[in-house]
């Protein structure tokens, strides 16, 4: 296994690109302010809740059993936990409190699983892995639509409860039960998912041209070294402690060889992209959210292969 291969250094720069072009259309005018909003509610509303729909349905590993229930526990799971370690490092780095540092908690509690995970998954494991990270991904998905969605509205779980009727939980609530029906081979269900993966292939590249759109309207505000609370404590959570919790728990906890390799890549990963979408959509602080997601996609092509590296060798992968 090459962590530094050419196909990990592809899938970071790609996303980087993704972004730098967003900021480019912005920059000449090809995409105005005014368009923010109606692609932002694009994604929200139809093309992450087709993503989600197209992945769950008729997912055989996703059907039944305990293997499907460990590596939903293990996404849901990983989410709260850094969660969890945001609250408690964002505390300690003087984040402020209320909106600001709940917006932290969430933003640096959320790994890039997806965009950049899957391809980093697909350069240096085979096939299987990949459903594998799409199941865990659904757990990591339930845990931003419950819990998170709670945290970055400043409510109790018990309240945010009533928020969760948003599109992408409908659309994952909806796809899980007609797995656990039995129906997720039927004819009209593999049209359906069909159709939504068609949709939901436009989530991720939209959404990463958005975040650099977003960037060049606020770029003026923007200094990396700026907020240093937000930015220590982001490094804090992403480079350092969920790392070492996460692949703590793949070296003594799960015996899994399938879920050790997801985990390794899990723990690799900078602050997910659009985090600051659904922060938007919940009134938080934006520019807390793509602080926490710039600083650590800067820093990506020189952690993520070390951290995959360090990990590969402690879980005997390499």
């Amino acid at each position: 296994m090459n962590v530094f291969s050419a196909d990990v250094a592809l899938a970071i720069t790609r996303l980087g690109l993704l972004i730098l072009l967003g900021w480019f259309m912005a920059r000449q005018g090809w995409v105005g302010p005014h368009a923010r909003q109606p692609l932002m509610r694009m994604i929200i509303w139809v093309f992450f809740p087709a993503m989600i729909f197209s992945r769950v349905s008729g997912n055989p590993l996703i059907a039944s059993g305990s293997q499907a229930l460990l590596y939903l526990g293990a996404g849901f799971l990983m989410i709260v936990t850094g969660y969890a370690v945001a609250t408690a490092i964002g505390a300690l780095s003087k984040v402020p409190a209320g909106t600001a540092r709940r917006t932290f908690a969430f933003s640096a509690g959320v790994n890039n699983f997806g965009y950049l995970g899957i391809p980093v998954t697909a350069a240096l494991f085979d096939h299987d892995v990949i459903g594998v990270l799409l199941v865990h991904n659904v757990g990591v998905e339930a845990a931003v639509w419950t819990v998170g969605i709670a945290m970055i509205s400043g409510e109790s779980l018990r309240k945010g409860l009533k928020k969760l009727f948003q599109p992408m939980t409908v659309a994952l609530f909806v796809a899980l039960a007609i797995n656990f029906a039995g129906f997720g081979k039927s004819a009209p269900i593999v049209f359906a998912s069909d159709l939504c993966h068609t949709i939901g292939e436009c989530a991720i590249p939209i959404g990463t041209l958005l975040t650099g759109i977003y960037l060049h309207e606020i770029i003026k505000d923007f200094r990396l070294a700026a907020d240093a609370p937000v930015s220590f404590g982001v490094m804090a959570v992403r480079w350092l402690a969920m790392p070492l919790l996460v692949l703590a728990a793949a070296g003594f906890l799960v015996t899994d060889d399938s879920l050790r390799k997801v985990m390794l890549v899990q723990a690799a990963m900078p602050c997910g992209i659009f985090t600051f979408l659904i922060v938007e959509m919940f009134k938080g602080e934006v520019m807390v959210s793509l602080r926490c997601s710039v600083i650590t996609m800067l820093c990506c092509p020189l952690v993520t292969p070390l951290w995959l590296y360090l990990g590969a060798r402690w879980l005997g992968l390499s």
